[in-house]
């Protein structure tokens, strides 16, 4: 699972639409905070010791259209590794539910609805 979220993080750091809001972050800390979340998303009962997602996020501007790119690396790094289809959905689900409370409202540009 670590190998998983640290392919992911990297592919976010270096993706062409999200990879600037990685710029001069500690990708090591974001790496154990993707963990810790995904595994206690996933019943593992591991401890969430980062900083409270939403409120964290929110303040990141992230669009809808941002939020969506950083779900399809997502899936492409869970199918890389083979993930079953059921604990794909169920991680890929976590992500969306908090899809609303951590985007500000725009889809792709600033001023839409």
């Amino acid at each position: 699972m670590r190998a998983i979220v640290d392919g992911f993080v990297d592919r976010m750091a270096g993706d062409f639409v999200i990879g600037f809001f990685f710029a001069g972050r500690d990708l090591e800390r974001i790496k154990l905070h993707e963990y810790e979340h995904a595994a206690a998303s996933l019943g593992a009962g591991t401890p969430y010791t980062g900083k409270p997602i939403v409120p964290t996020h929110r303040g990141l501007r992230i669009n809808a259209g941002q939020f969506r790119r950083r779900l399809a690396l997502l899936r492409g790094q869970l199918q890389a590794a083979g993930v079953p289809a059921d604990v794909e959905e169920v991680w890929l689900g976590e992500q969306l539910r908090l899809q609303a409370a951590m985007t500000d409202g725009t889809d792709c540009t600033p001023g839409d609805p």
